[in-house]
């Protein structure tokens, strides 16, 4: 079940396959404050800057050119990450489309239970498929951006900005990689749920249970994603901070703010 609407079973009793389906009909239906879980995350700002040396290679840059090259590059690297969440949300919006189809069929359509069950499984395991995208591109950013850490420390007159932007960085990453854990773990708990429809034995209780299952691990969700878009923000913060510290010619007017929206 996607993270757009949650839906609550509404008391414990269990009951026979038939009277539990017309049940699953009347369930009331939570709204949950917290949508689109991924395509909310922030993207790091791309700062426009205007070089002395735009014809030279980083090798012969100054310290703050190579910190530069390397840092924008890393944002550029990110535009993958960036790609997969529009196609996230669409297959999310699709699975939830499908939950509540299964909600309204009795138990005598399991035939075309099952196979709604298999088409939102379906749409759940190309859902992992882009967060595999997602994060190989987070993977090649950071990767480009330990290359510009490595001069920062090179950079006269900027030793506490200098800190600052590798704190927020390295704490950004760590945030994503329970990110990425999290948002597979709900990944994985959907399908289970989806395959649960399939039984014919199933009791309220036991879609309860399931249910139960997929709010607490969107919840973990929600709490990483809004970790990470704050460190997204510090970072954006910092980065500016350091540039503002060195000698590089920064285009305010060409300044690209990416960070996002909330």
């Amino acid at each position: 079940m996607c993270c757009f609407m949650i839906v609550r079973v509404n008391g414990n009793e269990k009951n026979d396959s038939k009277e539990m389906m017309e049940k699953m009909t009347d369930m009331d239906k939570l709204e949950w404050e917290e949508k689109d879980v991924l395509l909310h995350k922030k993207k790091i700002a791309l700062i426009s800057i205007v070089l002395l040396l735009l014809g030279l290679s980083a090798c012969g840059s100054s310290p703050a050119e190579k910190v530069y090259t390397h840092l924008e590059e890393a944002v550029a690297l990110e535009d993958e990450f960036e790609s997969q969440q529009e196609p996230i949300m669409e297959l999310e919006q699709k699975e939830q489309e499908l939950y509540e189809e299964m909600l309204s069929l009795g138990v005598e359509e399991m035939d075309e239970i099952k196979t709604l069950s298999q088409e939102a499984i379906g749409y759940a395991k190309e859902r992992k498929e882009h967060l595999e995208k997602e994060k190989e591109s987070i993977e090649a950013a950071f990767e480009e951006y330990k290359l510009g850490e490595e001069q920062l420390d090179n950079v006269e007159g900027a030793n506490e900005e200098a800190e600052a932007v590798k704190k927020t960085m390295n704490n950004r990453y760590e945030t994503y990689q329970e990110l990425y854990k999290s948002y597979q773990t709900a990944i994985e708990k959907d399908i289970i749920l989806y395959e649960a429809f399939t039984k014919e034995d199933l009791t309220i209780d036991d879609l309860q249970a399931e249910i139960d299952a997929v709010n607490e691990q969107y919840s973990i969700v929600v709490e990483n994603r809004d970790q990470f878009n704050k460190y997204t923000d510090e970072y954006n913060q910092a980065k500016d901070a350091f540039y503002g510290q060195t000698d590089l010619e920064i285009d305010d007017e060409e300044s690209n703010d990416a960070e996002g929206s909330d």
